[in-house]
């Protein structure tokens, strides 16, 4: 009985370690070392950071990156410094009346009031389409006045009342169809 035991535990069978793919012969061929290199598993976390970093940016060059990093300073030098307000608050609070209360005649003339007291802080409002006073007023003062801007900032600035509400082109919809 005793033999049969020494057998059976000679008899187990051994595990072997999985085989690593190789890449064949003629792929190599085409593979150049760095290619090589990336079929191979990585070593560790750091190794896999660095691939994926590398493979997301692709090849860079050292002078772009230097001139790239000192736009983004040059902006943050000008703008860190810089107040966000809104544009309600940049034209200084101006009394406004709700779009809803008023006649046409008044609306034209409030619509007036509103497009002078922007231009004055160099705000412009675009309508590439024509659209009603009343809209136009609605569109500024509930939409318009809510937006973000920097205090000092002296530039133009524009909004463009499509860019908020895109119409779609007719052949646009005879395409869907």
């Amino acid at each position: 009985m005793q033999s049969k035991k020494t057998h059976n535990k000679n008899s187990k069978k051994q595990v072997k370690p999985p085989k690593e793919r190789k890449v064949h012969d003629a792929e190599e061929e085409d593979l150049e070392e760095e290619d090589l290199e990336l079929l191979k598993p990585p070593i560790d976390e750091d190794e896999l950071e660095e691939r994926l970093t590398e493979e997301m940016h692709g090849e860079r060059d050292v002078e772009d990156d230097e001139n790239f990093i000192q736009e983004v300073e040059k902006f943050k030098k000008e703008h860190c410094k810089s107040k966000v307000v809104t544009i309600f608050n940049k034209i200084g609070k101006p009394k406004v009346v709700d779009c809803s209360v008023l006649s046409p005649d008044k609306t034209k003339e409030e619509l007036r009031k509103v497009i002078v007291l922007l231009d004055e802080h160099n705000i412009i409002v675009h309508f590439h389409n024509d659209y009603t006073d009343k809209e136009k007023y609605r569109f500024i003062t509930g939409e318009i006045f809510n937006e973000a801007v920097e205090t000092n900032s002296k530039n133009h600035i524009s909004f463009i009342y499509e860019d908020f509400h895109p119409e779609m082109d007719e052949e646009d919809d005879v395409e869907d169809f």
